[in-house]
């Protein structure tokens, strides 16, 4: 159901956001996705192109909003609609308030949230070509109201807190475009590898989630008929720290 569609990812130079590109493509998918750095684009590209499926990658720093336009740019210069947009990048901070100096907290808001708003608002023109657009934001469980369960920095849940708070709203306006928007809450989550389902033998809450679950509940929503919009999706499972012992 999702090939010959086309897919924007952020941070798709490494990790989940890598994953992202890899299990799109194998389903047919064309793949435009950024990254900071040339190598990491190369190495995302090398694994798809191995396997026959299509994707470009262009460096992409979400905190500079003129690498943003030139990402954005990069991107509607192709006649295809945008059908898909994952909202995957995002700057990981820890400890406390008094603990990073202004830049880390600068730019983590920036990253995390000013970018994602301004990519978004930038790919508009490109996701209305489409007649079943998706915009799926990878927002954590730090962005539940509420929510205190991590070492993550003030500034990251401050920056959770806003991407929730736009794709909540941006989901309700853009949905009389048909263009769906969901928010995904994940818990601390682990990549085992690009090939590994997801382990149905460990009970609840003895090991952290697989990224290919959330993956797998990606996949869910952006294959749902239209009359079906998933407007947020929240995990449960424990945190590094409570397997550590810690929590």
């Amino acid at each position: 159901m999702l090939r010959g569609k086309r897919a924007v990812i952020t941070g798709g130079g490494g990790g989940f956001g890598q994953a992202l590109c890899v299990w799109l493509a194998r389903e047919g998918v064309e793949v435009h996705f950024c990254a900071r750095r040339a190598d990491d684009i190369q190495k995302t590209c090398r694994i798809i192109a191995a396997e026959g499926g299509m994707a470009k990658g262009d460096i992409c720093d979400l905190t500079r909003p003129e690498s943003l336009s030139q990402f954005s740019a990069q991107v509607l210069t192709s006649d295809k609609p945008i059908d898909i947009l994952i909202l995957n990048a995002a700057q990981w901070l820890s400890g406390t308030l008094d603990d990073q100096p202004d830049t880390e907290i600068i730019a983590t808001i920036s990253s995390g949230l000013t970018g994602s708003i301004l990519l978004t608002q930038a790919l508009l023109p490109g996701l209305r070509r489409s007649d079943s657009a998706d915009i799926v934001a990878i927002i954590s469980s730090c962005g539940i109201p509420n929510f205190t369960d991590s070492i993550a920095h003030p500034a990251f849940f401050a920056s959770k807190h806003g991407l929730s708070g736009f794709t909540t709203k941006l989901s309700q306006q853009l949905s009389e475009e048909n263009i769906r928007v969901t928010g995904l809450y994940p818990p601390d989550f682990e990549l085992t590898g690009l090939d590994t389902f997801v382990d149905s033998s460990s009970r609840m809450g003895e090991s952290l989630l697989n990224g290919r679950s959330i993956w797998e509940t990606i996949r869910f929503v952006l294959t749902q008929p239209r009359s079906c919009h998933i407007g947020r999706i929240y995990f449960h499972g424990p945190t590094r720290e409570d397997l550590n012992g810690r929590g």
